[in-house]
């Protein structure tokens, strides 16, 4: 991703930030409303807690009954005591179900589209490792989990200004000042460090990539007769430090800022504080109004921190902003193949042609074929035969339209391919492609996904099996059709 596709990303953010607590609603109404009322609450008792200590250090400096406000202090402490648990729970609850969401979306939108060209694209790919977290280690939830902890800092934050508001306007107004500068600067560097970071999501996939090899049990076969382990280790390592050379760089590009900045955060905080010691050493102000002045400053600090909870809510809305990037991309793009209404029932009778095809895949410009002509007629076995490379594969996806030709068609019975509904082409077809998928589910379930409206059908399936020749091998499974076809799985 280059500085522009950084920008996009900043404003897919932005915008996605306005609809954060909609989508989080959109999983779970209730929880949300739990989450935002127990963060509401807890973060409005931290300041009656401040006017109650203030009360009740007036009441014992001034020798008055300390009974109610001392009943007051109990009474808020338990009740932020006793949110702290609700806060947890609905926050751990909340994470879980926006993460099942959001995995259940993307899911959704990979599938529905009938070709492939949406499943190979590198910046869909790269759209789906940022919208899992996968570089920054923050799932989408855990941005929900921190809504109540976020909205609690805010409401602490914004109730003790209050406070100190009623007592002195220009004493509140500086520290509003001081930590909007200081909030910005941290938000705008934490951002700045996290578009570097996203800028390198295509390099970062290839170390991730060697990583997986290096642990999927899939190619453990050639990387030990290989004995390709030390290289792709030292490979991985090699590329994830030549990519966070300038992430650590951007971070540390920010301590001056961030130096200065707390300082004179500092000076201000120090100033209010000051000026409150010194009234109340000069008995302008009685002990208790000192108290709660001084606490309200405390309290009011959280506003000048852009802390981890909305980083997190940050990354969760640019997550669902490439979620929803994704969506639309699928639903205006198809994958590649767009139309066909037509029913292809019985299809073929006579033949499938060829006519004139060219094509190359998205974002190459080396095309594959180049005005390929051929005839493959119904009830005839046809073997293709050609070097790696030579098109086989993409022979095979053109015929089952899992992509469209650039030039020329495919016609089935002299119906074009393009005519034909997908869904109903993909139904009559049977392929088994060189780098073939083996489910790791049970040997009933591999059979029967190449039918699957028939899948309830085990005398079908059995009788499929048969005539492929496997059902000897099925019976020899220890057991039989349940048995899962990994070792992972059936230990």
């Amino acid at each position: 991703m280059d500085g522009g596709d950084a920008e996009d990303s900043e404003g897919a953010q932005r915008a996605s930030a306005s609809a954060l607590l909609k989508s989080f609603a959109a999983t779970n109404r209730g929880l949300t409303v739990t989450v935002l009322a127990a963060g509401i609450g807890s973060g409005a008792l931290l300041p009656a807690f401040t006017l109650a200590t203030g009360a009740l250090v007036g009441a014992v400096a001034a020798h008055r009954s300390w009974t109610v406000p001392l009943t007051i202090l109990v009474v808020v402490f338990l009740a932020e005591r006793g949110l702290d648990p609700v806060l947890e729970e609905a926050g751990q609850a909340l994470w879980r179900q926006v993460d099942e969401s959001m995995t259940r979306r993307l899911m959704t939108a990979l599938a529905r589209p009938p070709g492939l060209a949406q499943v190979e694209s590198p910046a869909v790919r790269d759209r789906l490792v940022r919208a899992q977290g996968v570089l920054t280690d923050i799932t989408p939830g855990q941005g929900a989990f921190y809504l109540g902890r976020t909205a609690s800092l805010v409401v602490q934050g914004a109730g003790s200004l209050v406070i100190l508001a009623v007592y002195s306007w220009w004493m509140a107004a500086i520290l509003v000042a001081a930590y909007a500068v200081a909030f910005r600067v941290s938000r705008d560097h934490w951002h700045h460090v996290t578009l570097v970071l996203y800028g390198r999501t295509d390099r970062l996939r290839h170390a991730y990539y060697l990583r997986r090899v290096a642990l999927e049990p899939t190619d453990a076969k050639e990387t030990r007769v290989f004995g390709l382990a030390g290289w792709l280790v030292e490979g991985y390592r090699q590329r994830w430090l030549q990519e966070m050379v300038d992430i650590w760089r951007t971070r540390s590009e920010g301590w001056a800022a961030a130096g200065l900045t707390a300082c004179g955060l500092a000076a201000a905080e120090g100033g209010v504080i000051a000026t409150v010691v010194l009234r109340g050493a000069h008995g302008q102000i009685g002990l208790g109004q000192a108290v709660v002045l001084a606490q309200a400053v405390l309290g009011a600090a959280v506003l000048g921190r852009y802390d981890e909870g909305y980083w997190f809510l940050s990354e969760c809305a640019r997550s669902f902003g490439q979620v929803q990037a994704v969506e639309e991309e699928a639903a205006e793009a198809g994958g590649g193949v767009v139309g066909g209404t037509a029913d292809a029932s019985g299809m073929p009778q006579r033949s499938i042609r060829f006519d004139d095809v060219s094509f190359s895949y998205p974002g190459s410009g080396e095309p594959v074929f180049e005005n390929l002509t051929l005839e493959i007629a119904a009830g005839r076995s046809l073997a293709i035969v050609g070097e790696n490379g030579a098109g086989k594969t993409t022979l095979v996806k053109l015929l089952c339209r899992l992509y469209d030709p650039d030039r020329g068609r495919i016609t089935v019975d002299g119906c074009d391919l393009r005519e034909i509904d997908p869904a109903f082409w993909h139904r009559r077809v049977a392929a088994i492609f060189q780098d073939f998928v083996q489910f790791e589910l049970t040997a009933y379930d591999n059979v029967a996904f190449g039918a699957l409206a028939n899948r309830s059908d085990a005398a079908g399936v059995a009788e499929a099996a048969r005539l492929a020749g496997a059902d000897r091998l099925v019976t020899a499974l220890p057991d039989g059709w349940s048995t899962p076809l990994s070792r992972q799985l059936s230990g």
